[in-house]
């Protein structure tokens, strides 16, 4: 049976590490609700949220149906906590700035690592989503996401 190694002396605040993160979330069932102006608020809202985690925020973009955003966590909180906190803060400004109570993203959101060498493409990629959605669509591009990272999917579940 494997035993875990005895504490190296480190202590968890001296911790250094860089880890990145590339998160998507899109409107249930993909209804187009997020304006333009709608979209930078979302995008301005989380990148505040990140400080809440400790984190930073590193690039935004996206559709009326979906937001990309490229983070860097802190190694102080886990990803699902990331992901409740810009989850929740941003759907409540959205619902908000709607004039209507009813906003919420998919049950399911995508988050993936990012290596530092795949960095600037990811950012390049988050940053210029409306005109590649003028090609590609999300479910298109969502499936290629998977496919790429070795997810296993329903496809009939991924959008509600």
């Amino acid at each position: 049976m494997f035993e875990m190694p005895e504490h190296d002396g480190f202590r968890d605040d001296e911790i250094i590490a860089e880890i990145y993160c590339h998160i998507i979330f899109w409107t249930r069932q993909l209804q187009p609700a997020l304006s333009p102006d709608m979209l930078a608020g979302a995008c301005e809202v989380m990148d505040q949220a990140m400080f809440a985690v400790a984190g930073e925020a590193l690039g935004a973009g996206g559709t009326e149906n979906h937001l990309h955003f490229l983070v860097r966590m802190s190694p102080d909180h886990t990803l699902a906590e990331v992901l409740d906190v810009l989850r929740a803060r941003s759907a409540a400004w959205v619902a908000e700035a709607r004039g209507k109570g009813d906003f919420c993203w998919s049950e399911s959101e995508v988050a993936v690592s990012i290596s530092l060498d795949e960095l600037s493409a990811a950012r390049e990629f988050i940053e210029r989503q409306a005109s590649h959605h003028e090609i590609v669509t999300f479910q298109i591009e969502l499936k290629a996401i998977f496919e790429e990272h070795g997810f296993d999917y329903d496809p009939r579940e991924l959008f509600d």
